[in-house]
């Protein structure tokens, strides 16, 4: 039943990001890296679930993540990124240890990364912008270390944990991310927008109607292109 869906909803434009987003990002990044970028560069998704955001595509090396073996189970039933190592990984609770020998060598030998994803955008705050409240959703290794790190408000919020951790310990990653937008525009996550772009740099992006996604209802969200400095 999972399979019907997921190549249902995919056909009808309705999956996690639609084709077109999908699409335009990818145009997004060529301009950026240039069009061989997916044989040039490393290429990382950590919240891949069944790879919306690459499935259409074939990368030179390709790693994605997701929460769930069952996720990778579909894909691999489907055939999606053969070419993709994938693997179960809790991004806000393992250890680096835990990633793949083959993406813990490129991170050590700094070469560049781009993060290619689409996080989730559940909160345990009151911010209906930043997407679902869900009690407790935030309570997470990374959640602590935000914390610890006086990232107020930002701490319990899935996609500015995935924003953090990928900014504070992988030098050599740049993002490329479909997120709300309130990581640069709300006052409350001025102490991770500081962190941000105290390391990167704005290269572009594009706005839209998070209405366009699949069960999702209308407000603001963002494709951001961000580089190391």
């Amino acid at each position: 039943d999972r399979i019907v869906e997921d190549t249902t909803r995919r056909k009808q434009g309705e999956f996690f990001t639609p084709a077109i987003w999908v699409d335009k990002a990818h145009e997004y990044i060529a301009s950026v890296y240039g069009e061989n970028w997916k044989e040039e560069y490393v290429v990382w998704d950590p919240a891949w679930g069944t790879g919306n955001l690459t499935r259409d595509y074939k990368f030179k090396e390709l790693y994605v993540s997701t929460l769930n073996q069952s996720d990778i189970d579909t894909a691999n039933q489907m055939g999606y990124n053969p070419e993709a190592v994938k693997f179960q990984y809790d991004f806000l609770n393992d250890d680096y240890e835990k990633l793949p020998e083959g993406l813990r060598n490129a991170i050590e030998e700094g070469r560049q990364i781009i993060v290619l994803m689409n996080p989730p955008y559940g909160s345990s705050g009151n911010n209906k912008r930043d997407g679902d409240q869900k009690t407790g959703v935030s309570k997470n290794m990374v959640g602590q270390r935000m914390n610890n790190d006086k990232m107020g408000f930002a701490a319990r919020n899935l996609y500015l944990q995935f924003i953090y951790k990928l900014v504070k310990d992988f030098d050599n990653v740049d993002l490329a991310m479909f997120t709300p937008p309130t990581y640069v525009s709300s006052e409350s996550n001025k102490p991770i927008y500081n962190l941000i772009f105290d390391k990167m740099n704005f290269e572009k992006g594009f706005l839209m109607d998070a209405a366009n996604f699949a069960d999702v209802k209308s407000w603001g969200l963002s494709f951001s292109i961000l580089s190391r400095k």
